[in-house]
């Protein structure tokens, strides 16, 4: 009995170890099971991840591509409105250098002051166009034991920093004397020229009519200022409404010098080009500049307005930037020339153009024409000019298609060649009065100028580019003057 009942008990613990195995393998399935399913459910979502990421990448380079594709856009667009490719309103570091002391000039008599060997001299800066030679024997031969260095200065330029022109020196100085006797307030407040203070120029051009600008001049115009003014706001008018071929000849010639930036306005005056009023014109500027530019009038900016016959003097624009902080409407005294610079009218000089901030452009109800109108300062005088009125300089053809133009009603009496009532004027004609310095009128005589005994011969640009502008320098209608180039050459 006790060995049946052993035996019953072996049995009963081989059924319990046979149970406990079975169990444990249903498990260790249900866990391999489990394991397979994980493994499954990450390769999956490992395969999706890449796919989603290369997704995600084809769209970056899609979007990419677009963003180019809309700077291309965006640049060509730019381009085509002639905005800011470059300005000249950061000129400080190329118009201005910074004066060195010489340290091996000293004296034998002292020695140089402390503030000098401590390195504690206040900056000077000078200007450029105005300042002699850095490399010029003396130029640093200052006493400093009495007087602070300063520039040396060229002839015809003045300031500590001589970049004051003689333009402008006088025009301070006759302002000073009639701000003594009246009272009057001054036209120009001044500070120190800094690379802080910077305001931009805006030249607004009226061209005038289209059949009478004269590309040369224009050209002239704008090469003589091309370092000076920041943006050209250029306007002509024509009758034709539907022609657009007159613009885009424009601009490419435009585009062929290049000027920095500039926005073009054809008015389409019809009959009458009076529509085409100054106060329109600036209206139109004014919001294609910030519509298509992205700039903003300032106050403190200044403006100048002039035709299509006078080139202003660089210099004294150049000061105007630098040195004032307000300007009040200034007018330019001009050298009067006709049919080119070797030709000077009687009465010597003219005044031509306006140039102020642009506050005070308010009071002339936003109208430069008005502005130029009300201004009672002038910048100038009859020695030294603000810059050069070409009359009637054209080819004689070009002449005569504006002296038998309808909307000339204003100009000058004309004196026909001679009293027949088939008399008519034509180029040889013209070509008769220009070589012999005879105005239209037939009696008024011109005063011949010469280059060699001309201070204000011609602006700079003109005897630079000599071979380009030559007909404004020549008069090759004179026979007597082609003799005497002929020689020059020989």
């Amino acid at each position: 009995m006790a060995r049946s009942a052993a035996q019953n008990l072996t049995a009963g613990g081989r059924l319990a170890n046979t149970k406990r195995l079975v169990l444990w393998s249903v498990v260790l399935v249900q866990v391999c099971f489990i394991a397979c399913i994980w493994l499954l459910q990450s390769n999956h979502n490992q395969l999706q991840l890449q796919s989603t990421s290369n997704k995600n990448r084809l769209e970056l380079d899609v979007g990419r591509v677009h963003f180019v594709q809309q700077a291309r856009q965006a640049k060509k667009s730019l381009a085509s409105s002639h905005c800011q490719r470059s300005e000249n309103i950061n000129r400080y570091q190329q118009d201005f250098f910074q004066m060195k002391i010489d340290r091996m000039n000293r004296s034998a008599d002292y020695a140089m002051p402390a503030y000098m060997d401590m390195d504690l001299a206040p900056t000077l800066w000078c200007y450029s166009e105005g300042t002699l030679n850095e490399s010029r024997q003396g130029r640093n031969s200052v006493d400093y034991l009495l007087a602070q260095p300063q520039c040396l200065c060229a002839s015809g330029w003045h300031g500590r920093d001589c970049g004051q022109p003689e333009i402008i020196w006088r025009a301070l100085m006759t302002h000073s004397r009639a701000s003594k006797r009246g009272g009057n307030e001054a036209p120009l407040k001044l500070h120190e020229a800094s690379s802080t203070s910077l305001k931009r120029l805006y030249y607004i051009l009226n061209l005038g009519a289209w059949e009478h600008i004269n590309m040369e001049l224009l050209e002239l115009q704008l090469r003589t200022l091309i370092k000076v003014v920041d943006i050209f706001l250029i306007y002509y008018y024509v009758r034709d409404s539907k022609d657009r071929l007159k613009r885009r000849t424009l601009e490419r010639q435009l585009d062929a010098i290049p000027i920095p930036s500039y926005l073009l306005y054809q008015c389409e005056g019809g009959q009458n080009p009076g529509n085409c009023s100054g106060a329109a014109t600036y209206s139109y500027f004014r919001h294609q500049l910030w519509a298509r530019c992205g700039v903003q009038m300032q106050p403190t900016d200044l403006l100048l307005y002039g035709n299509g016959g006078t080139v202003y003097a660089p210099a004294a624009l150049k000061y105007l930037k630098y040195f004032a902080t307000d300007v009040l409407p200034l007018r330019f005294r001009v050298k009067h020339n006709v049919y080119g610079f070797y030709w000077q009218h009687p009465q010597l000089a003219r005044l031509d153009g306006v140039i102020s901030s642009l506050v005070h452009l308010h009071n002339a109800q936003l109208d430069p024409q008005r502005l130029e109108r009300q201004a009672t300062y002038t910048l100038g005088d009859l020695n030294h000019f603000g810059g050069w009125s070409c009359e009637l300089c054209m080819p004689p053809e070009q002449i005569v298609q504006m002296l038998t133009a309808k909307e000339t009603g204003n100009s000058p009496h004309i004196r026909m060649p001679n009293e027949t009532r088939s008399s008519r004027i034509d180029a040889d004609y013209i070509q008769q009065l220009i070589g012999a310095g005879i105005l239209l009128d037939g009696h008024t005589t011109l005063q011949r100028l010469r280059q060699q005994s001309e201070k204000y011969y011609a602006p700079p640009t003109a005897l630079l580019y000599s071979s380009q502008f030559g007909q404004f320098l020549v008069n090759l209608y004179d026979t007597n003057t082609l003799d005497d180039v002929q020689e020059d050459e020989d």
